[in-house]
């Protein structure tokens, strides 16, 4: 912080800086790399994965499991996955899974390298141990999705801009607008580095204003029809409390503190870097989408990197304003943020693990349960309410989704109209009809044949 470092000035050699950013690396690899090998396959997980081995084939072939065209995402993240060596369903995942992981500590890195440019290399330093540990990120870091890829791809074009790479911000920039649509807010970065701070704060309002105009206008106009339907409701008005309790949970009060300390840091410098816009830029538009805490906290994660930048500036600039002002105390001073900050990576560590133990063992038992159907009589045509699991292990199979809103009697109905042979009914599934959790299949024409890991088959009677 320029205006007290001729009084105090936190500095770390250049080799102490290397070796703690390979301690960050190492942290981050460590927590998620125990989860690597975990047989949870999550419902869009097993999507991208059925697309990416369809393309592996056929590059033109972007289907999903229904044989349509996939447009609710950008295909670069299963394009990815099609270059990945295939033998076996089980080993396509581990192989997959491995790409992620080794995205997410990238992003480790990159955050250093962000946070050293616009800040001081003890910033980047603090901020890449936060990320290391960040609960939200190592839960996701383990999954095929596109959340990873998209903050990688982000977080690499910010960093080459920080470092006036303007080419290749353009080319990653664009990646990451490939793989997640939400991204698209990061080509406009360099504009709105040009802009003077009256024009950009008076876009930023009124973009706010724009979006709440859209979303409460939005109900005095008919919806529209065919693909744009599926993105017309994609912003809506905040649960508050959930905004909340999911802040809460993956930062905690220390992390919202500091973060909230560093913004005013860096307003006040007037740093108001490519960082400081994207978060800025991005969090107008997370705002407006849907908060359900643990269900798609994920939509944040693009903001994490950015915000544990701005607590470790908020912890940097702190200590050394607490420093300087009491001099004589200095080393009390920034023994107590070493300590704050060594409480808060054990402290986060420690949920990062239980939080992926515990979810690790979910999802699971579609592969047991495929391959034993494959050794019933065909044809196999299957209900289930996790169909994306069971035609990505049985791509033979015919998959019919079991709707979360549909009756026993209604159940009954499509089985017969579709000549369906078999009910595949796991607990996992957030979509399952909730009377199928004690519904007696054995006395309304389903036969019980197999029950393993949560996951049920019953033969259906034909009359």
């Amino acid at each position: 912080m320029n205006f007290i470092k001729s009084k105090y000035n936190l500095q770390l050699n250049k080799i102490g800086v290397w070796i703690i950013l390979a301690l960050c690396l190492l942290l981050g690899a460590a927590i998620k790399f125990n989860f690597l090998f975990q047989e949870s396959l999550w419902p869009d997980e097993a999507l991208y994965l059925y697309i990416a081995r369809n393309l592996s084939a056929d590059l033109t072939n972007l289907t999903d499991i229904s044989g349509k065209i996939f447009y609710h995402n950008p295909p670069l993240l299963m394009y990815l996955l099609s270059l990945l060596p295939y033998n076996n369903a089980a080993d396509f995942v581990t192989s997959a899974r491995t790409l992620i992981v080794l995205m997410g500590i990238g992003i480790i890195a990159i955050t250093y390298f962000i946070g050293k440019k616009i800040y001081h290399p003890l910033v980047g330093l603090i901020a890449a141990g936060f990320l290391a540990v960040c609960p939200l990120a190592n839960w996701n870091g383990i999954r095929i999705l596109t959340d990873i890829p998209v903050v990688f791809f982000i977080y690499l074009s910010i960093c080459l801009l920080a470092y006036d790479k303007k080419a290749a911000f353009y080319f990653f920039g664009l990646c990451a607008v490939l793989t997640k649509y939400t991204a698209f807010p990061v080509l406009f970065l360099p504009l709105l580095m040009r802009l003077k701070p009256k024009t950009w704060a008076m876009g930023y309002a009124g973009l706010f204003f724009a979006l709440l105009g859209f979303i409460l206008s939005r109900n005095f106009f008919p919806s529209p029809p065919g693909w744009i339907n599926s993105f017309y409701y994609y912003f809506q008005i905040p649960d508050m409390f959930h905004l909340f309790k999911e802040t809460e949970f993956f930062l905690g009060y220390f992390l919202i503190v500091f973060t909230i300390t560093g913004i005013i840091f860096t307003i006040r410098e007037k740093k108001f870097s490519v960082l400081f816009h994207w978060v800025l830029l991005f969090a107008l538009f997370r705002f407006f989408l849907p908060w359900v805490i643990f269900r798609l906290s994920r939509y944040t994660l693009p903001l994490y990197p950015g915000l544990l930048i701005f607590a470790a500036y908020g912890c940097y600039g702190s200590a050394q304003l607490l420093a300087a002002k009491w001099l004589k105390y200095s080393k009390c001073v920034i023994l107590f943020f070493a300590v704050a900050i060594a409480g808060v990576l054990f402290f986060h560590a420690t949920k990062s693990i239980d939080m992926m133990k515990q979810t690790s063992n979910m999802f699971v038992g579609f592969n047991e349960a495929g391959a034993f159907l494959k050794n019933q009589p065909g044809p196999h045509t299957v209900a289930t309410a996790s169909p994306r699991q069971m035609k990505y292990y049985n791509p033979g199979f015919d998959i019919y989704d079991i709707e979360v809103n549909v009756s026993p009697d209604e159940l009954k109905t499509f089985v017969k109209d579709k000549g369906i042979h078999y009910l595949a009914i796991d607990l996992w599934s957030p979509h399952l009809p909730s009377w199928c959790r004690t519904f007696d299949f054995s006395q309304n024409g389903y036969v019980p044949i197999y029950g393993y890991k949560n996951v049920y088959l019953f033969k259906v009677l034909k009359k």
